[in-house]
């Protein structure tokens, strides 16, 4: 029978997690603190540990890096109901199995009890995410509590403490240099250089000198010797945004600076050796660049050793009202923002993602009268507008039913107010609805 052991300071929750895991089968031992809940995982050796992260005496991180300095190997599933980047990023980082989010789903729940339990049997000596990794202070922490970030947050967690080379995916304003800058400050080398160069904004003429360096004479121009990025990057970590953009004959040179840890400047065979730690970004399919013969397939597959992919802000529309709030408190006056401004910022369909938002929240904040940001303060680029995309590839699905139909209704009746010119008579008949219900509604959404 496996032990499975419950720290939670709900008394509640405590025992409906108990009763349930012993209606399962298991072994339920509980604790109702940080510090009852360390000293049970150290003297009780569970194979699992439901661990919450916010106790007393003693929270949910710090029991888990005291745990794991205990030589305690147990799987630990975090429980929290705050999933933000930094908890999700050093829970996994700290040698947790996985995290599931407050309020709990049982059906979940069981299944990643299965799965930390084969985890733990088939790799018990596996624990090479160590504790004591230095904060990432130097970069806007990414936000985001959906599924899919979650996925992102836990996949940085385990590869950042590694030298794996590490291709981040994503379309063009999803903040793949904010995970760049997570997995270098999480890595082992955040002291050494973080060194960036964009494939796409440099010269195809320029970019080989500018990435391998080169001698004094090398070309009509080398008045010096320069050093390159790779060797700028040493002891640190390299990021090529836009790998896909490099030519064939710079991908073979990339290719054996990937194999060999060395490069040669531009006027020199002299072999250089560079320790670096290499992360490359596209918003390119690199599959069909291979299959098209535009991307070397060898390089391919010593650059995809890690994938991380974000996903589209359309696919994760849940975390839209954070980012607007995250983008909002950088405001150097006091805003707030109307629900219904927020419920058609949700609706949009974002192509430029989180970089698109933060333009259409900075110029909302500059027009909003009185600190207060209406519906009418939000506009979005006219070759992005709804009618071009169609109404029902703006209707946000992930938002779950009831949301949704509130979001299409409070649509509708701007639209009707709108074309009655404010004539709510006209607008009930444009609706085919009666004008005690317009005004309900109305009252509903809070328009005026």
């Amino acid at each position: 029978m496996a032990k499975i052991l419950i720290v939670e300071d709900e008394y509640a929750a405590l025992n409906s997690l108990a009763t349930l895991l012993k209606e399962e089968g298991y072994e339920a031992l509980k604790a109702a603190d940080g510090e009852q809940g360390l000293a049970s995982a150290l003297s009780e050796e569970p194979d699992v540990v439901l661990l919450d992260i916010r106790l007393p005496k003693l929270d949910g991180l710090t029991v888990l890096q005291r745990m794991r300095q205990g030589y305690n190997d147990a799987a630990v599933i975090v429980m929290t109901a705050d999933t933000t980047s930094s908890n999700a990023i050093k829970a996994t980082q700290y040698g947790a199995f996985d995290y599931i989010a407050k309020p709990i789903n049982f059906d979940h729940l069981l299944l990643l009890l299965t799965r930390a339990l084969e985890y733990r049997n088939l790799e018990r000596e596996v624990r090479t995410l160590r504790s004591g990794q230095t904060a990432a202070k130097t970069y806007p922490a990414m936000v985001g509590h959906s599924p899919a970030m979650q996925e992102v947050y836990k996949l940085i967690g385990r590869v950042a403490p590694t030298d794996t080379t590490v291709c981040v995916f994503g379309e063009s304003g999803t903040g793949k240099e904010l995970v760049v800058n997570a997995i270098h400050e999480y890595s082992r080398r955040p002291q050494g250089p973080l060194v960036k160069v964009n494939c796409a904004a440099i010269p195809e003429a320029l970019l080989e000198a500018e990435l391998f360096g080169h001698e004094k004479g090398a070309f009509t121009s080398a008045v010096s010797r320069r050093i390159g990025r790779f060797e700028q990057a040493n002891e640190g970590t390299l990021f090529l945004d836009e790998v896909a953009e490099l030519t064939l004959p710079l991908q073979a040179k990339l290719l054996r600076a990937v194999q060999e840890k060395t490069i040669e400047r531009l006027g020199s065979n002299q072999p250089i050796e560079t320790n670096f730690r290499l992360i490359v970004a596209t918003a390119q399919d690199l599959d069909d660049a291979v299959a098209a013969g535009r991307f070397r397939e060898e390089l391919f597959y010593r650059l995809s050793v890690v994938r991380i992919c974000l996903p589209p802000l359309r696919e994760r529309r849940e975390d839209i009202p954070l980012l607007v709030q995250r983008f909002l408190s950088r405001s150097e006056k006091p805003v707030t923002i109307q629900q219904d401004a927020l419920d058609r910022i949700i609706a949009h369909d974002w192509p430029g993602n989180v970089r698109e938002l933060e333009n259409v929240i900075a110029r909302a904040i500059a027009i909003a009268p009185g600190g207060v940001i209406t519906a009418d303060c939000i506009e979005f680029s006219r070759r992005h507008t709804p009618a071009e995309a169609g109404w029902v590839g703006q209707i946000p699905h992930h938002e779950g039913f009831k949301r949704t139909i509130r979001m299409v209704e409070a649509e509708l009746l701007r639209s009707a107010l709108a074309e009655a010119e404010g004539n709510k008579l006209r607008a009930a008949a444009l609706l085919g609805i009666q004008r005690r219900l317009l005004y309900e509604k109305m009252r509903d959404h809070g328009l005026r």
